[in-house]
């Protein structure tokens, strides 16, 4: 990628030095792995089912002296092996009698898997090129070595079942899960003095129990109307159980996510709020100041933020940081239902999330009051006068007293449910030697979804990381979008 300005005509498509702001960029990653798999299974007349697995994996992106695995060719390799078993119960002599149950299978496996999901050349030492003065190019540091950095490691157990009830008409499963996963991956930031801004490194366990379950029920099974009606439900709570190197934060686009023993992964840390000072009178009573970098003290006023004083010092300072949101649903799932009147069919899938919490990073730059950049109708409400009662603060260049530092004012609750696709269908009666069915239909996505999240959208992630999980940093939402169709065969 290059780019140039102040080409002096709209017809220039070549870049040279003489233009201005002269920038070059991009990535030309090369990533090598390698997976070897060993698998068995067994089955016992079909009621008694036993299967294991062995995966030997390497990867260019750990460093040559990790301490699990072994090493080979001068690489690191990890070792996952896995087992599962199953149990067909209802073919069993002893339930023969049950005449409800069409089929019942438990279930149980426990098994080790690895995750490289970390940069490529996170291991190694290298220079990134850069433009200085926007004349001169050179070569910088951008990259300590790590060779000891490898995956982390998940050890699960789960058990479940599959069921078919009443001739099918109702199925499902259910699924339990217990997980530990040992030699964290952590994005942890390097001293400013480097230079270097993150680094990765392993180090830490994380817990995570949970459950899934979908049930499917054919409501309606006559010969002109149909209707089928199904749900899925999920759930997980992980716990950092272990931290060698303590507890630390991440900077996320302004804000901070806190990673410590006790905690679940992701969580929003910074200050908590209790609204604005209507009045001087109430400010003054507060007592509450900030600290400047000259040492000297400045106490809040009207029209300023209140900020929860955490430690009773009456400073608000980082000693007063808190445990602000938690990106982790309660809940998640799908809901689907489809109804069939002789020749029509109507479906519809409906996704949804409840409990989790989003930073809206576009409200905390759009609703600061910092500068004179656009800012949003929400502006209008700003506090203006003495006795106002708001909740928004006043406007104030440059933003002295930290008003819109990141606080629970930029954190809503991101749940939702989204009306994910509607289609209808139409079978037209055709028959004749050629043509053996032809359908017509109609579908539309992301049609309506419900939430009180103020953002584009709730359903997002700024990047695949658990550290921008819950994070809004603008991403384009999924629009509507209509299809028209045919299906037919000859």
């Amino acid at each position: 990628f290059m780019q140039g300005h102040n080409t002096q005509s709209n017809n220039n498509t070549t870049i040279t030095n003489s233009l201005e702001y002269l920038k070059v960029d991009g990535v030309n990653n090369s990533t090598k792995s390698i997976s070897n798999y060993l698998s068995a299974d067994y089955n016992f007349d079909n009621k008694y089912f036993l299967a294991g697995a062995l995966s030997v994996d390497g990867s260019s992106r750990f460093g040559k002296e990790t301490q699990s695995g072994f090493s080979l060719f001068g690489r690191s390799w990890g070792v996952f092996p896995s087992i599962s078993a199953g149990w067909n119960i209802s073919s069993e002599r002893f339930l023969k009698n049950a005449k409800f149950i069409d089929f019942l299978k438990f279930r149980t496996s426990y098994g080790l898997t690895g995750n490289d999901g970390i940069k490529d050349y996170a291991s190694m030492a290298y220079f990134s090129i850069v433009q200085f003065m926007d004349r001169a190019s050179g070569l910088v540091l951008s990259n300590l070595e790590n060779s000891k950095i490898q995956w982390e490691t998940t050890a699960k157990a789960s058990a479940g079942m599959d069921f078919n009830l009443f001739n099918s008409r109702v199925t499902g499963n259910f699924d339990v899960y217990s997980s530990k996963t040992s030699n964290l991956l952590m994005l942890k930031d390097l001293p400013e003095v480097t230079g270097l801004g993150k680094y990765w490194e392993n180090g830490g366990e994380l817990t995570n129990k949970g459950f899934e379950a979908s049930l499917n029920f054919k409501v309606l099974n006559l010969n002109a109307l149909k209707w089928e009606l199904g749900f899925s439900v999920g759930h997980y709570k992980n716990k950092i159980t272990s931290l060698p190197f303590g507890d630390y934060t991440t900077s996320v686009y302004g804000g901070e996510v806190l990673t410590s023993v006790g905690n679940p992964a992701g969580v929003f840390y910074g200050y908590k709020t209790k609204g604005v000072f209507a009045t001087t009178a109430d400010a003054a009573a507060s007592e509450l100041k900030i600290l400047n970098t000259n040492g000297s003290y400045t106490n809040f006023s009207a029209g300023d933020v209140i900020f929860d004083d955490a430690k009773k010092d009456g400073v608000i300072d980082s000693k007063d940081k808190q445990v602000i949101g938690n990106p982790n649903p309660d809940y998640y799932g799908t809901i689907f239902t489809k109804i069939a009147i002789k020749k029509f069919t109507v479906s519809a899938l409906f996704s949804y999330s409840y409990g989790n919490d989003v930073y809206n990073y576009q409200r905390s730059i759009l609703e600061s009051g910092a500068d004179y950049s656009n800012q949003t109708a929400a502006m209008l409400n700003r506090w203006t006068a003495e006795g106002q009662t708001t909740s928004q603060p006043k406007a104030y260049y440059g933003d002295p007293m930290g008003n819109a530092r990141f606080s629970d004012r930029w954190i809503e609750d991101g749940s939702y449910i989204r009306l994910k696709t509607l289609s209808v269908a139409y079978n037209v009666p055709i028959k004749n030697n050629f043509i053996n069915g032809f359908t017509v239909w109609a579908s539309a996505n992301n049609l309506v979804t419900w939430t009180k999240y103020l953002g584009l959208d709730p359903e997002f992630s700024a990047r695949n990381s658990v550290y921008y999980q819950g994070v809004d940093a603008g991403l384009v939402p999924p629009t509507k979008s209509f299809f028209l169709g045919v299906n037919f065969n000859l």
